[in-house]
């Protein structure tokens, strides 16, 4: 896939899917941007991602952050939106605030990024959301992350259509070995990992590199919009 002199800006760039998505773009030609709230992350997924990068910090979950982002970054071919910690905590936990801090950064972040990207955007231009698998199966804690998957998911077609001829998709992912799911699995992680990718048809974990060769698909093919793909080891089946 060439991406060759695009300009491809990631949010969440600095780890996990988003910095493996900057590495692929770069690697594909792109000039890549990279944005999210640690300096720091930010500076050593420069060094991963080599030359031509940019990175700019900003709070997915702050408007004004976001938008003064995109004044930095000028114009752009494609963005992909990758950040926001999901929650996972039952409601009888009572554990609103944190519920409602997730659901805000991932669907309202996903929601400005895409306001303060378009107008800089070329026509042959695309946008790619994330979302998982909470959004179409039940899982007990995952309020927020179902609800907020599924909202970004809606808010993609509806894009798709306000913003043709820019495309606007969405990427499922089931399980993929990442900083996020260190922190959901625990202590346990190895052990519940292994019960996971036996029950997977293709029997392992997605990495994330798997995700961010979706991603680059979906800049790269032009016929494509309004859709969800899911990229998750056959999960849905």
């Amino acid at each position: 896939m060439s991406l060759t002199e695009q300009t491809i800006v990631v949010i969440g760039g600095s780890s996990g899917i988003g910095l493996a998505t900057a590495i692929a773009a770069r690697q594909a030609g792109a000039n890549v941007v990279i944005g999210s709230r640690s300096k720091d992350k930010l500076e050593r997924a420069k060094l991963q991602i080599g030359d031509n990068v940019k990175a700019i910090p900003l709070d997915s979950s702050d408007e004004s952050s976001i938008k003064a982002f995109f004044s930095e970054v000028g114009q752009l071919d494609h963005l992909f939106v990758t950040a926001a910690q999901a929650v996972f905590s039952k409601l009888s936990d009572d554990n609103d605030a944190a519920l409602k801090s997730s659901f805000d950064g991932k669907y309202w972040g996903s929601y400005f990024a895409a306001k303060y990207a378009v107008p800089r955007m070329k026509e042959n231009g695309s946008i790619s959301f994330i979302s998982g698998m909470a959004s179409w199966k039940g899982y007990a804690g995952g309020s927020s992350a179902a609800a907020s998957g599924a909202a970004v998911e809606a808010l993609a077609r509806t894009l798709a259509v306000e913003f043709a001829p820019i495309r606007v998709n969405t990427i499922s992912a089931g399980y993929v070995d990442t900083p996020m799911l260190d922190d959901a699995m625990g202590d346990n992680k190895q052990e519940n990992l292994n019960v996971i990718a036996a029950s997977l048809p293709l029997k392992r974990i997605g990495r994330p590199e798997d995700i961010a060769h979706a991603v680059l698909f979906l800049m790269s093919n032009s016929y494509i919009t309004g859709t969800v793909l899911h990229v998750d080891g056959g999960a849905k089946l």
